[in-house]
């Protein structure tokens, strides 16, 4: 779910995705080109600023790590170092803290959520107006399911609209409480049962 979402082609390329990044660059420098092992290159060794010489280093750690390590590793040292939302670091905290479940009991919609906050973890999250993270997981998931249309990479800074989100249809919430009739004899007492609340 998270190569769906962050980098569709993880598998094939040694740290830095450039036909990403020709796309980010046709589309005016507006949108992230960061591959999963650039994203973890910043998460260990690098400042969250923005500049080129800190693009640059990040680029050059990648390379080193694709290099050193294998992409299983990778994947793994990314999904326990990346931010879940405010406070929630590493896969599994964000599983238990979202879904009070282990990683490996996730369903596939929970995966497809956690994976859908990666972008923007602090502004929406499973827990913390999850509209964006929503729509965001239904194209994760179709994806998944083998649907064609990609996931398109986060704007930086954007706010995409949010689709609305039908309410759930809930079963009927009884106005009244019944409470048994107690006072009539029980039978190994001869008398009234005590009515206790």
């Amino acid at each position: 779910m998270v190569i769906i979402a962050e980098d569709s082609r993880f598998r094939t390329h040694h740290g830095i995705d450039f036909v990403e990044l020709r796309d980010a660059w046709a589309a005016g420098g507006h949108r992230g080109a960061s591959t999963i092992t650039q994203q973890l290159a910043k998460n260990l060794y690098l400042s969250p600023s923005r500049s080129l010489f800190r693009k640059l280093k990040e680029a050059v750690t990648a390379v080193r790590l694709e290099m050193a390590l294998s992409k299983a590793r990778i994947m793994e040292l990314y999904l326990n170092s990346a931010e879940w939302g405010p406070g929630v670091w590493g896969v599994s905290a964000a599983s238990d803290a979202y879904f009070g479940v282990s990683p490996a009991r996730l369903n596939d919609a929970q995966a497809a959520a956690l994976a859908a906050t990666l972008p923007q973890p602090r502004t929406s999250n499973p827990a913390y107006r999850p509209g964006r993270m929503l729509a965001r997981r239904d194209l994760i998931l179709a994806r998944y399911y083998g649907g064609k249309a990609p996931v398109p990479p986060v704007q930086e800074d954007s706010i995409p609209e949010i689709p609305p989100i039908e309410p759930p249809i809930l079963p009927p919430i009884l106005d009244t409480l019944v409470i048994p009739d107690t006072t009539k004899d029980h039978p190994d007492s001869g008398g009234p049962v005590p009515h206790i609340l």
